[in-house]
């Protein structure tokens, strides 16, 4: 008896854990449960999209948005239109990037260096491994680079380094596993040992608030405003001011972390964090309100494993461990995505506190926070569901049922049906495939003389109902005061001739509007037809979803784009991609739940559209500028530094690479003004022109919905072909010419040619005999002047050596000659011998034939005296010593002393003969 009794014992302590796990799974699921969540929009980048490896190791995105992957295969950017990869010559894997300045840092094994955009619109790689000089390397892979004062700071699993001015430093030996810059100091998680601060003189200092993280290791450090945060693999701190040092975070989020083993942390502002895990995608945590939301494969990641974070301008980046994905972060629409196809097309949908109730392709379905229901018996396709007082009616392919309860009530099986209206009289009208039945309290009843299907229905007046056929037209009808038949049924004709298929009616304004062929109208009660409806002209093509108040969402039925306005001051473009091009075709539908929230449904769910949130983005749009990536015509790549000339034989393909970094336009468009002038929108980032014709051109690029207005310019010319260039021209001409003009131009040009060459030869006879005479003219002037210079030279010579002997004689007789007398005579001799005025006229004459002898002279020897350059005259006359003895006045000793010291001044060898120096080179 008392082992039952412990036996029981036993199994209600057994029960009572199990409950209590239940309990906590329950609760689990509550938090991170994903069923009803509604996701912002994701977009993959698979690995065969962006044509690289599977694992994105790290990201990084420059102050233009253009994105720079670590890839295995190299480095993989994204220039917001195509991705390109680029590979190391060794073909290592690429664990870090950082995009720093014009530069692009990258770590890989044993290798760290940056790459640069060319002048060809490609990336080209510099090695720095030069830079490690003395610095072994071991088996070291650069897993992480940040900038910081100028310098960056790269880290492997063994060491951190800094490079600064051409320069690798290693700082320190170690486990590093992390870096980031908090209140100006820079921080390394070094392993198991905590966190250090890296000082002025590069050395590290314990970060003494760490001192609890010892023994964990750090895997993630981030760091917003005044707040640090620091996530190991299973929890996640953060530094308390007060205290100064690390405490746990929300105990949810911790929970979350243990089960899923954190990898990397970002923070979007100061309420919002990531942490990217390695087990389940990746966790927002709001601080605010502590709402954890989980995103991993089960709502749109193509990975649970998130090996890199980034984020720009609201978009986050993740690198994946199978691709690459994008994120809006604060997204003002969020997705509901049935990726079991289960759901299939949604029509309509109604939205009630806790749940709601969408109509489909496959029937109508129940979404609480349980998942995802078909109401039992609601099988089959769904048209539309309408809220009417406390009814939920849907409009199927094969009968009108009532929701209550989560059941289905049939109102009518005859048929199936598209609309339901509640009357000015509050009675409940359904439009039938086969006409309009009328609900009233459980009974139903068709109204009579109306035998057509009716797709939509408006009330004019209490009487009056506009019913649009699905096909063929569209009717006003007069209804009998109890609703209960069609007093007259009047088909309204169309204004352009055309039979209205599809049309949509409305009331807009307490005006009867009518949307067909792409036109507007409204109905004037006066005329008694339609008309123009002229506040509405400009928006012909454009469809109208949702009225609400004063609010009006219509659709752009050429592209899906939508667009809202409230018909005065506020209007904006709401571009298809923003809802992923998901659209029904031909059945699109939205529907307001308040003021500001709208429903609209979609191809695999529906979207949720925050209108205030919507008008407040478009203040604060981000429009990133289009670039040239790259040119080249058929036969080759041009630099885009200059004016590209592309030969016309080449221009049959003209291929230009555009880039649009990511913003909230995403595509380019162009015009290309020249001879051939086109434009459009660029598709895949590649636009190309084909046979272009020659002349100039330049290429207007712009983001679409900017109006054009800020674009960029891109010139290049096409240059004509050699069959219509000017020489070619020419031919043409002389071709043109007839044959017997052209015998008498080529005889004509015989002759004139045989004349031409009898006037040069005559001339240049002529010239050749006027140079000789004139040639010998100056030669015969130069000869004689020669002489006279010559003969004056050797007359003033042979005077002077007259004059030198009578001074002789007369000093020989002094002693029988009066004294006075005698000096005076020998100062006339002196006088006479040394005259200055024959000298002046020696250097004249000796210049009109020596021209430039005294200039080059002197260039060459600036130390020459006066004295030294009559000596130099002398001898480039061939002059003996004896002849310029008395033509310098001095004896023939005195001359070769002058020549010695004129050589010494000249600084001429010893074998060298002076005159013929002076002849030979002035």
């Amino acid at each position: 008896m008392e082992v039952k009794k412990n036996t029981c014992t036993e199994v209600s302590n057994i029960r009572n854990i199990l409950s209590f796990i239940i309990l906590i799974i329950s609760v689990f699921v509550t938090y991170f449960t994903t069923a009803q969540q509604l996701n912002p929009p994701i977009q993959n980048y698979s690995s065969t999209e962006y044509d690289a490896a599977s694992q994105n190791w790290d990201i990084s995105i420059d102050e233009t948005g253009v994105i720079y992957v670590a890839n295995n295969r190299g480095l993989l950017i994204f220039n917001g239109q195509t991705w390109k990869l680029f590979s190391l010559n060794s073909g290592a894997i690429i664990r870090s990037v950082y995009a720093y300045d014009d530069k692009i840092f990258t770590g890989s094994y044993r290798e760290f260096g940056y790459w640069k955009r060319n002048d060809m619109g490609d990336y080209s790689y510099t090695s720095l491994n030069s830079l490690f000089n003395d610095i072994k390397l071991g088996d070291e892979e650069f897993w992480g680079i940040m900038a910081y004062k100028n310098a960056v700071y790269f880290r492997s699993f063994g060491a951190l380094y800094k490079y600064e001015d051409d320069r690798i430093a290693k700082i320190a030996n170690g486990v590093f596993t992390d870096m980031e810059v908090f209140q100006n100091k820079l921080l390394v998680a070094k392993g198991r040992d905590g966190i250090f601060v890296v000082d002025n003189n590069d050395e590290l200092q314990f970060f003494a608030p760490s001192s609890k993280l010892i023994g964990s290791t750090v895997a993630d450090i981030e760091a917003y405003t005044d707040q640090l945060i620091v996530g190991t693999r299973e929890k996640l701190y953060t530094l308390d001011e007060k205290s100064n040092e690390f405490k746990l975070m929300s105990g949810k989020l911790n929970d979350a972390i243990a089960k899923s083993e954190l990898n990397k942390i970002l923070a979007i502002n100061n309420d919002e964090i990531i942490i990217g895990t390695l087990k389940d995608g990746f966790i927002k945590w709001n601080n605010r309100n502590d709402k954890i939301q989980v995103f991993n494969r089960s709502n749109g990641l193509q990975n649970n494993t998130v090996l890199s974070l980034d984020i720009f301008k609201g978009q986050l980046w993740l690198g994946l461990d199978n691709g690459i994905d994008r994120m809006t972060t604060d997204s003002p629409i969020n997705f509901y995505t049935n990726t079991t196809g289960e759901l299939g097309a949604v029509y309509d949908l109604i939205k009630e506190p806790n749940q709601l109730f969408l109509a489909s392709n496959t029937g109508v379905y129940l979404l609480d926070d349980s998942g995802l229901h078909l109401i039992e018996g609601g099988e089959g396709h769904s048209w539309n569901l309408s809220k009417i007082g406390d009814k939920v009616i849907s409009n199927s392919n094969s009968s009108t049922f009532q929701i209550i309860n989560n059941k289905i009530k049939i109102l009518d099986n005859s048929t199936g049906s598209f609309h339901t209206r509640l009357s000015p009289k509050n009675q409940i009208l359904i439009g039938t495939y086969t006409g309009i039945g009328v609900l009233k309290d459980t009974f139903f009843y068709k109204i009579d003389s109306i035998g057509f299907p009716v797709k939509k229905m408006v009330f004019e007046n209490d009487n009056v109902l506009w019913a649009a056929h699905p096909y063929e037209g569209i009717y006003r009808i007069q209804l009998s005061e109890k609703l209960d038949r069609a007093v007259s049924v009047q088909d309204i004709p169309s204004l352009d001739s055309l039979k209205h298929f599809n049309s949509q009616i409305y009331n807009i304004n307490n005006q009867i509007a009518v949307y067909s062929n792409q036109n507007w109208y409204r109905y004037n009660a006066f005329s008694d037809s339609l008309e123009v409806f002229e506040e509405l002209k400009d928006l012909n093509g454009f469809k109208l979803l949702e009225q609400h108040d004063n609010n009006y969402w219509f659709i752009n039925t050429a592209n899906d784009d939508l667009y809202f306005t409230n018909l005065k001051t506020e209007q904006f473009t709401l571009p298809a991609w923003r809802l992923e091009n998901r659209l029904v075709k031909g059945y699109e539908n939205m529907t307001a739940v308040s003021d500001s929230i709208y429903y609209i449904c979609l191809k695999d769910g529906f979207a949720r559209v925050d209108l205030a949130a919507l008008m407040k983005e478009q203040h604060h749009l981000f429009i990133s500028e289009p670039f040239i990536a790259g040119f080249k015509d058929a036969n080759k790549k041009y630099s885009l530094k200059e004016k590209p000339d592309v030969p016309y034989k080449y221009a049959g393909l003209v291929t230009l690479d555009l880039g649009l970094p990511f913003s909230d336009s995403r595509d380019i468009a162009y015009r290309l003004v020249g001879n051939d002038s086109v434009t459009g929108i660029v598709e895949n980032g590649e636009l190309i022109f084909q046979n272009l014709n020659y002349g100039d051109y330049s290429l207007q690029i712009y983001p679409v919905g900017t109006n054009g207005k800020d674009f960029k310019t891109f010139e290049f010319t096409v240059l004509p072909p050699w069959y219509l260039s000017l020489w070619m021209k020419g031919v043409y001409a002389l071709m043109a010419l007839s044959g017997i003009g052209l015998i008498l131009w080529y005889n004509r040009r015989r002759l004139r040619k045989h004349q031409l060459l009898i006037e040069q030869k005559f001339e240049k006879e002529h010239k050749e005999r006027i140079d000789r005479l004139e040639r010998e003219r100056l030669m015969d002037e130069i000869d004689m002047k020669r002489k006279e210079l010559a003969n004056t030279t050797m007359m003033a010579a042979k005077k002077n050596e007259v004059l030198m002997e009578i001074q002789g004689e007369l000093n020989k007789d002094k002693a029988r000659i009066n004294e006075y007398r005698l000096k005076h005579i020998i100062n006339k001799i002196n006088g006479a011998v040394k005259s200055k005025d024959e000298w002046q006229v020696f250097e004249t004459n000796f210049n009109e034939i020596h021209e430039d002898f005294f200039k080059d002279l002197l260039e060459a020897y600036p130390s020459l005296t006066s004295k030294d350059l009559k000596l130099c005259s002398y001898l480039k006359m061939n002059l003996t010593s004896k002849e310029i003895a008395p033509l310098m006045g001095i004896s023939v000793r005195g001359v070769e002393v002058h020549r010695y010291r004129l050589r010494k001044k000249m600084d001429l060898d010893k074998n060298e003969n002076l005159t013929n120096f002076l002849i030979k080179k002035f």
